[in-house]
């Protein structure tokens, strides 16, 4: 059974609403979705550590990146779990795994096509295979035209439209059919 690492960080709750949309995706899809949550928790000087959630993420086929679009780039919090996996881009160890990402703002575009950049690089500096929606607006989902990933907005804190969780449990369905190529 293909497995799917979901690692999010959500400052106020919104991004997490959109990560159980991934979810309930993936697993409709047939496969096992391991959520993973960055915390401050895990943060200490700037660095973030995680050796149990970095070693679950290693063992997955497929990975997705969420976070909400904080100034035009991805939140800080998720930018120390990046930072912390150069371990794993010297050893080559996400080469080749699938990589697919979504983010949130407040507003339509939000510079939410930065935050998409910035994950999109991560990976593919990773070796990673990027999968972006799949998703247009005349199959009824992906409203704001983001290809590369899901890009949701939210005017209030956790208040997701319907429109931008059904393109986020596309993009997890698309991610478990991708894997099954």
């Amino acid at each position: 059974m293909a497995t799917v690492g979901l690692v999010f960080f959500s400052g106020t709750g919104t991004t997490r609403a959109l990560a159980d949309s991934v979810r309930a995706g993936v697993e409709s899809a047939g496969a096992t979705c391991h959520v993973l949550e960055v915390v401050g928790a895990d943060i200490s000087e700037g660095r973030w550590m995680n050796d149990a959630m970095a070693a679950t993420l290693d063992d997955c086929d497929a990975i997705i990146f969420g976070t909400p679009t904080y100034m035009g780039g991805v939140a800080g919090q998720m930018k120390c779990f990046l930072d912390a996996m150069a371990g794993r881009w010297y050893s080559n160890q996400w080469n080749g795994k699938l990589g697919a990402a979504f983010t949130v703002s407040s507003l339509a575009a939000g510079d939410k096509l930065n935050a998409l950049f910035d994950l999109t690089t991560f990976a593919m500096q990773m070796g990673m295979v990027w999968v972006g929606t799949g998703a247009s607006p005349s199959d009824g989902l992906n409203p704001n035209g983001f290809y590369l990933g899901v890009g949701a907005q939210a005017s209030h804190a956790g208040e997701l439209q319907d429109i931008d969780k059904d393109t986020a449990a596309h993009l997890g369905k698309r991610v478990v059919a991708t894997l099954s190529r």
